[in-house]
């Protein structure tokens, strides 16, 4: 056999061996493949160890997509009451002074006819000292009345109960009243209350206010004007503590009745400072500010126009409250006409 020529044995099977051997080294460092379609900067990751998939979302270790603004929050603006639906209609408010003076007979008998009147559903009354009896006999006739045994003993207010059911009431002494030493026309303590009444065909309350300024307070030489007496001057406060009443009664509707003794014509063209149409301007309007004087005096003694209904500005102004008509109720052996007033309540 010839002798081998070629390199020798030993070279031959250590590069044998080194290309066997190869690439299984170098698969033993490495964990894994790069899957097939892999970009240059995913290999490089997976290379330094990190693992991305930004293709999954889901992955836990996905890279949060970038922070939404969130919407400022939007204030809920508050909500206007709903108003309640009132069907409307009309109404008559009335206010009397019954003059004490009378016989028994006679009170009964003006009592009796203003609440026979078919128009009168409410009524205020003045001077009603020695007629709570008698007030309270209208029940017969289908009325109810607040009287008030101490305190605002003169002043009551009836209804009809067909209309009206009772809520509640209060007095107030607005004024002290002025002695025989103190001045030249003395009167008492003058008050004025507040009864509240739930009208039945809407639900809805109405309060009555009622009072009674002292005598003496307007110079009857210069209509309008305040007398120079103790007498305008308490008037002046009752004016005030009243005016207060006016912006806390409850209700829907607020209506006032009184006897002012002061005219009202004269009234609103002087504007007296600390007067009824200074100190009531926003709070209340009369039925004479409406629908003017061109009706019946109700005190024909002086010829002129003290008693008065009012309704509250408020309820005026939203279209609650209208004054439909008034008039002097003659007749009556009192010496006042009661004043009545229409009103449409909506």
């Amino acid at each position: 056999m010839p002798a081998w020529t070629g390199p020798p044995r030993s070279l031959i099977v250590a590069t044998v061996a080194a290309f066997v051997l190869a690439p299984i080294v170098s698969s033993a460092g490495q964990d894994a493949e790069p899957p097939s379609g892999s970009s240059a900067a995913e290999q490089a990751s997976l290379s330094s160890g990190t693992t991305t998939s930004p293709t999954d979302p889901t992955s836990p270790t996905a890279p949060l997509p970038p922070r939404q603004a969130e919407p400022a929050p939007v204030e809920a603006e508050a909500a206007e009451p709903a108003e309640p639906v009132v069907v409307p209609r009309t109404i008559g408010v009335a206010t009397f002074n019954q003059f004490r003076k009378l016989t028994p007979e006679q009170l009964t008998s003006d009592a009796r006819a203003l609440a026979r009147n078919p128009r009168a559903d409410i009524i205020g009354w003045q001077e009603a000292w020695d007629t709570r009896g008698i007030l309270r006999d209208l029940g017969e006739l289908g009325w109810s009345t607040r009287s008030f045994p101490r305190g605002a003993k003169e002043l009551s207010v009836s209804w009809r109960t067909k209309d009206f059911t009772f809520v509640g009431a209060e007095q107030r002494q607005v004024a002290r009243g002025v002695d025989d030493g103190t001045g030249r026309y003395p009167f008492g303590d003058r008050w004025a209350i507040r009864v509240t009444l739930r009208d039945k065909a809407s639900g809805e309350l109405i309060s009555v206010l009622n009072t009674h300024l002292p005598q003496a307070i307007e110079d009857l030489e210069n209509p309008g004007r305040w007398a120079l007496t103790y007498n305008s001057a308490r008037a002046r406060t009752q004016l005030t503590r009243l005016a207060r009443m006016w912006g806390q009664a409850p209700g829907r509707w607020v209506v006032g009745t009184g006897d002012y003794n002061v005219d009202a014509g004269a009234e609103r063209r002087v504007r007296p400072e600390g007067g009824l149409s200074d100190v009531f301007a926003g709070r209340a309007v009369s039925s004479y500010a409406v629908l003017g004087t061109d009706v019946a005096d109700t005190h024909p003694v002086s010829g002129r126009h003290i008693d008065y209904v009012h309704v509250s500005k408020k309820s005026l102004s939203r279209g609650r409250v209208a004054f439909a008509a008034h008039w002097a109720v003659t007749g009556l052996n009192s010496d006042h006409r009661a004043l009545l007033a229409r009103l449409r309540l909506s």
